[in-house]
């Protein structure tokens, strides 16, 4: 959008995240985009209070970002105490900035101040940082809201994961004026959750479309080293979904077990980017924990790519690499096995023999290229193999700001 010179801002709400080391929102920087947490962006010349509320909540969350940069390294328990010693106070502080000063009055100041003729969300709920108050003064001076996807939504079974039903998805996404989704799946289980059919717009995936994958790899910071490698072994890249997605975690950590006892491959574990307070589920494994580690480079460096429900999947799928879905570890059903996309595991033996087959040859797997191809015009293209993702994106929101 910029460079088609439409003025474009990023603001963050989330007062715990790390805008200056985000790679892509240092790419958008460097293409004239202004990106800044909206908390230092729009202080309104509050008074004393707000600022000492700001300043404190914004440092007890960038030194807990540092304790968990250091929890990654060691697991000590003082370490962890430290980290939750910062989360709360963090948190604690947040909350009375929150409900003292950033309410719906000071919303209509960030809207005035922007000049902003469209605002665009993630799928995030309503009650979360600010989004609340910046929907409500929206709405009173008739500015168009759009909620738009981040991964890809993949369940074809209606209650996927803990407190998941039609009203919270209801209650998530009604306050928007339009709700962008990536495939006609997203929309019809919106659509049965009382969303209206009207506001819900497939467009695809931005975030798999071919377009933006060619430009993050050009932007991707290397994590991993490109030194020789035994060409004997099977490089596997394990990547669980959210163990509260109805994971088997007993199970998958005999999985990963398993995975550590065979010495003819090389595997890695990568838990899912939003796993929160779940992470020391994969403490002390046998395996290495590369959380750190971007998913585009380890599709990149992976033979082979395990997965549960992740939408991961998608991305491994664009860059050709056979993908193993371990059914066996969840109680969901997928769009990508109903589609026939994907090697299909329903116990332990048969992953291993399946690893053992794919070291002999990394192309030998029992799913159709046809069916990934449909699997991938559905949920990247949303339905339209044709379709320039990023140009309808880019159409349809402009459209929205000047209607």
């Amino acid at each position: 959008m910029k460079q088609d010179d439409y003025p474009v801002a990023v603001y963050c709400l989330n007062p715990r995240y790390d805008i200056d080391n985000d790679y892509r929102l240092n790419f958008l920087k460097k293409q004239g985009v202004i990106v800044e947490s909206i908390y230092d962006a729009f202080d309104q010349e509050l008074n004393a209070l707000h600022r000492s509320l700001r300043f404190l909540f914004l440092w007890f969350f960038a030194q807990g970002r540092k304790l968990s940069s250091h929890h990654q390294d060691t697991a000590l328990p003082l370490s962890r105490l430290s980290q939750l010693a910062t989360e709360i106070m963090g948190r604690m502080f947040y909350e009375l900035a929150r409900l003292g000063f950033y309410h719906t009055k000071w919303a209509h100041y960030v809207l005035e101040q922007s000049e902003a003729q469209a605002l665009c969300f993630d799928h995030i709920l309503p009650r979360r940082y600010v989004v609340g108050a910046l929907l409500k003064a929206a709405k009173e001076i008739s500015v168009p809201t759009l909620a738009l996807p981040h991964g890809v939504y993949l369940y074809t079974n209606e209650s996927y994961k803990a407190r998941t039903s039609s009203g919270q998805r209801f209650y998530k996404f009604n306050r928007f004026d339009y709700v962008i989704v990536q495939n006609h799946l997203r929309k019809d289980v919106l659509v049965s959750s009382g969303i209206a059919r009207e506001k819900i717009i497939v467009l695809g995936s931005a975030r798999f479309c071919g377009e933006w994958i060619a430009q993050n790899k050009k932007i991707l910071p290397r994590m991993i080293e490109s030194a020789g490698r035994d060409l004997e072994r099977l490089r596997v890249v394990f990547m669980p979904s959210k163990p509260r997605c109805r994971i088997d975690v007993e199970r998958m950590h005999n999985t990963i077990d398993l995975l550590a006892s065979l010495s003819e491959i090389e595997a890695v574990v990568k838990p899912h980017t939003r796993i929160g307070r779940e992470a020391h589920l994969f403490d002390n494994m046998q395996l290495p924990n590369v959380s750190h580690v971007l998913t585009s480079e380890l599709c990149e460096w992976a033979d082979v790519v395990l997965i549960i429900g992740s939408s991961v999947i998608t991305e491994a799928l664009m860059q050709g690499k056979p993908v193993l879905y371990l059914k066996y570890l969840h109680a969901n059903t997928m769009l990508f096995e109903e589609c026939g996309a994907c090697w299909t595991i329903h116990d332990e033996a048969e992953l291993g023999h399946a690893l053992q087959s794919l070291r002999l040859n990394k192309t030998d797997v029992p799913y159709q290229d046809q069916n990934v191809k449909k699997f991938l015009s559905e949920v990247v293209y949303g339905g339209r193999n044709e379709r320039d993702v990023l140009k309808d994106y880019v159409q349809f929101i402009t459209n929205c700001a000047t209607n």
